[in-house]
């Protein structure tokens, strides 16, 4: 007979994406901290035995994962070394839209600066981001916000362990659904493979920094606002 460890490996080796400890605890009829109590014992066997993996929490669930190290073997070996890699303007595009998430296209393209169409379908098509509704203001703009995968590309359990997440561009209330059909620019979300946890670490980093340099540019934005509303004071 299977051992419940032997059970959560298996699940977990199985599936291509992270794994709630419910969903889990609900395949095999154990307690949500019967299944972690499995984890850490299988992440001390791997630890022990000096296995190239690890279960890591990502993206709110669970998932198997190989070590960092190893990334330059797995390029090579998919030949697709550098494909994780996300450009400066994606970069970009991608902090202001976690940072400030709800966020219409509007509002980003002022946050940086420069027209967002091209960027925005990339990342779509990547599945990093997804069109939650549409804005209810004038012209009711697509609203974008973050996938499950984002976290995942990043190696992050959630949204929390962002640095200095402002409040959202849109409320929850001024988000209107979208109606069937009415998807245009909204690509499918599939899980893509990356190289190797190293270039997520690194992109992770640059978010952090292109985070930080737009919340700079809003602040320079607004004392300049403010400084000419003193000068035309009479």
């Amino acid at each position: 007979m299977s051992e419940p460890w032997q059970i959560i490996e298996a699940l977990l080796f199985a599936s291509p994406e992270s794994v709630s400890s419910r969903r889990l605890a609900n395949a095999t009829n154990l307690a949500p901290s019967e299944v972690e109590a499995c984890i850490q014992k299988l992440n001390r066997d791997y630890e022990g035995h000096g296995r190239s993996f690890q279960i890591r929490k990502l993206a709110g669930g669970w998932q198997m994962v190989t070590l960092p190290r190893f990334a330059p073997w797995i390029a090579r070996l998919l030949q697709r070394k550098g494909r994780g890699r996300l450009s400066t303007a994606a970069l970009e595009t991608l902090a202001v839209i976690a940072h400030r998430q709800p966020i219409n296209k509007p509002d980003i393209d002022q946050a940086r600066g420069i027209e967002s169409s091209y960027i925005l379908s990339s990342l779509l098509e990547r599945g990093i981001i997804r069109i939650k509704g549409r804005d209810k203001r004038a012209g009711h703009p697509y609203v974008y916000v973050t996938t499950s995968k984002f976290l995942e590309f990043f190696g992050l359990a959630s949204l929390e362990e962002l640095p200095d997440l402002e409040e959202p561009s849109v409320k929850e209330a001024d988000i209107l659904p979208i109606e069937e059909g009415d998807e245009t620019g909204q690509a499918e979300e599939h899980r893509e493979e990356s190289a190797g946890e190293e270039v997520n670490q690194d992109a992770l980093a640059a978010i952090g920094y292109r985070i930080e340099k737009a919340k700079s540019k809003q602040k320079s934005k607004r004392k300049e606002a403010s400084h000419g509303e003193s000068n035309e004071t009479p």
